[in-house]
């Protein structure tokens, strides 16, 4: 979305962002090089107004302005928290910060004119969420699983809502008198916290006025809590503040916070890009110089481009170079963090184990061939063995009996490149924790009060940011499911996002001949929400099927530019009852070429049987995008 000028001044002219503007500067906002508000198409923003550098605070939104759930609790409604503990009750439900920060903000939208937060909440009066979208944009989506999660959150929401209407009958001392418009304000309270909050790397999920209106984008800025005092060490040497002085962690090192007026005791120590880095260190490999210019505003996918010309170049200089021995750059560009890094290293771990436990008895059989082959006797006892050992903490071994000690050797150099590799994800994983904890206080608050005029906010750029281009923050490593979800919008060029499906793996499906592959294909992909309630139970309903849970795969995530090895790995075992005419096939090895163009063809019209599923192709969805304009339906395109 490109800034708008015109459009701009037409906003600025706005009488709720000129208030809400006056309100954040009289209480103590600061800003630096950024312009608010500004036009994207018809989306309100905030824009450099000048070249941006890195590592720079830009924006800084003071404590006494933030609504977090302490400060609800010291407001009026603290009779109303305590006595629905099943609500509000942080160790009695995981939804308790997002039902305290609900209720306040309807009762201070309630309260009109006499809230202090008034100028806020006029700001924000609109939303727009999937529960503002109607049924017909709704189904323009086409795609059941994002259907059926906003159904599951919708219906939380009816929920909560039924809750707070008996709460609110019940506590007229508090809310006032019902209105007409209660049911609407609520749901203007929900949709508020839902698509506005922030809570990552912060002391509690909160409302942050003026920083909530930064978009969203994949490369952004980021936010810190910073302590004027602390930083400046300009506090009383008294034993709690000097306790308040261990726990923060000094931040004027590592980032620009002039906007301040605090310097630095050094240089400040810049963040390093793994794939800028990598690219400069091997520049002399890119035929066409030009690309490096801007490394730092090109794209994630730009950037990828440019190693993957690298490794090619390699490949070509260096004959003897194998594809897996090119340098791998560590990144997190493909994950989406909405699943846990110890189950993906934990399903690493294990996929590992069984490539060496499948290969390992396959050398052994082909060892067993060969000695029967001389007509010789093997005594399994007699022989060598090696026991292979991935998680130490975890006592995982694969015990191998049998083999020659030229090929016990070769595993064991197998193992040890593996463990390596392991290893170096748990080192980045470790240092990547170290470094939150020291950059962010995940730990300890004691340090930060809730109305502390010298504890802020603060957006801080991330890489430079050019003049008129939009200034947004990152929501996390959110797929388009998940964002059209909770916050009613999509990327066109989203790395994070992935299409989810499972397997239904029926093997009398699979035999049938009777059935195309188009029929069976069909019947075995399943698009569906696997419920809490139904993961309990042993059948879920699809298709006119009473299907056995534990007869679907895991769910699969498809990603755009990476082969899923998982899908393949499956359908190596599920396709041998049909098209495996050979033996000693494995999971994870291929061991016959005319097997793996049979798997790999039987994945491509799994693919394109996906792609059939929606009314219109890709470069039909691509036209469309260029003419229309209309968020809810270019969003659901």
């Amino acid at each position: 979305m490109e800034f708008n000028q015109y459009k701009t001044n037409e906003v600025k002219s706005n009488p709720k962002y000129k208030g809400l503007l006056q309100w954040g500067v009289q209480n103590g906002v600061l800003m630096k090089g950024v312009d608010f508000p500004a036009s994207f198409g018809d989306v309100i923003g905030v824009v450099a107004s000048e070249d941006l550098p890195s590592d720079t605070v830009i924006i800084c939104i003071p404590q006494s302005l933030i609504i977090s759930p302490d400060k609800c609790k010291q407001s009026t409604l603290i009779t109303v928290y305590n006595s629905h503990p099943e609500m509000f009750d942080e160790e009695e439900t995981n939804e308790a910060e997002f039902n305290i920060l609900t209720f306040y903000m309807f009762n201070e939208k309630k309260k009109g004119e006499q809230s202090f937060y008034y100028p806020y909440i006029q700001a924000i009066q609109t939303s727009n969420t999937l529960m503002a979208w109607s049924n017909e944009d709704l189904q323009k989506i086409e795609d059941p699983l994002i259907l059926e999660e906003f159904q599951l959150i919708k219906q939380d929401f009816l929920g909560l809502w039924s809750k707070a209407k008996l709460i609110f009958d019940n506590a007229q001392d508090i809310f006032g008198a019902p209105r007409i418009t209660d049911k609407s304000d609520f749901f203007w309270a929900i949709e508020c916290v839902m698509s506005r909050c922030f809570g990552w790397a912060l002391k509690s999920t909160c409302l942050v006025p003026i920083a909530d209106f930064l978009n969203h984008s994949n490369k952004a800025c980021t936010h810190y809590m910073v302590h004027s005092a602390l930083e400046k060490g300009s506090f009383s040497k008294s034993e709690v503040q000097a306790n308040f002085q261990k726990q923060y962690v000094i931040k004027r090192n590592n980032m620009n916070l002039s906007i301040l007026g605090i310097e630095a005791d050094n240089e400040i120590q810049k963040w390093k890009d793994e794939k800028i880095k990598f690219i400069l260190e091997n520049k002399q490999c890119l035929r066409d110089q030009d690309l490096l210019v801007d490394l730092e505003g090109a794209s994630i996918n730009e950037q990828r481009d440019i190693i993957n010309k690298i490794h090619y170049e390699q490949i070509i200089q260096d004959p003897k170079l194998n594809i897996w021995d090119l340098e791998s750059i560590a990144s997190s560009d493909s994950e989406d963090n909405d699943s846990d890094e110890e189950v993906k290293l934990e399903k690493f771990q294990q996929y590992e184990i069984l490539k060496i436990k499948e290969l390992a008895e396959w050398k052994i059989r082909e060892e067993q061939k060969r000695i029967e082959k001389e007509f010789q006797s093997i005594n399994l006892k007699n022989q060598p063995i090696v026991t292979v050992t991935l998680n130490p903490e975890k006592k995982n071994k694969v015990i191998i009996r049998g083999l020659p000690q030229y090929q016990i050797e070769a595993i064991k150099a197998k193992l040890l490149i593996i463990n390596g590799r392991l290893r170096k994800q748990q080192q980045e994983k470790i240092l990547s924790e170290v470094d939150d904890v020291q950059s962010r206080e995940d730990q300890q608050w004691d340090w930060l009060d809730e109305y502390d005029q010298e504890a802020y906010f603060c957006i801080t750029t991330t890489a430079p940011i050019k003049k008129f281009q939009q200034v947004t923050v990152s929501y996390g490593k959110r797929t388009n499911r998940f964002l059209i979800c909770w916050y009613g919008f999509a990327l066109l060029e989203n790395v994070y996002s992935s299409f989810n499906f499972r397997l239904w793996l029926n093997t009398v499906i699979l035999e049938d001949k009777e059935k195309t592959l188009d029929q069976i294909l069909n019947t075995i992909i399943i698009k569906k929400l696997i419920y809490e309630d139904e993961s309990i139970v042993d059948k879920i309903s699809y298709n006119g099927y009473e299907i056995p849970i534990s007869s679907l795969s895991k769910e699969f995530r498809i990603k755009k530019n990476k082969l899923n090895i998982d899908i393949i790995s499956v359908l190596r075992l599920f396709l041998q009852i049909k098209y495996g005419k050979e033996k000693d096939l494995l999971s994870t090895i291929p061991m016959s070429i005319d097997y793996e163009i049979d798997v790999l063809q039987f994945y491509y019209s799994l693919l394109q049987t996906l792609m059939k599923s929606y009314s219109q192709d890709l470069v039909q969805d691509l036209k469309e995008l260029e003419q229309t304009f209309e968020y809810p339906k270019r969003f659901a395109v």
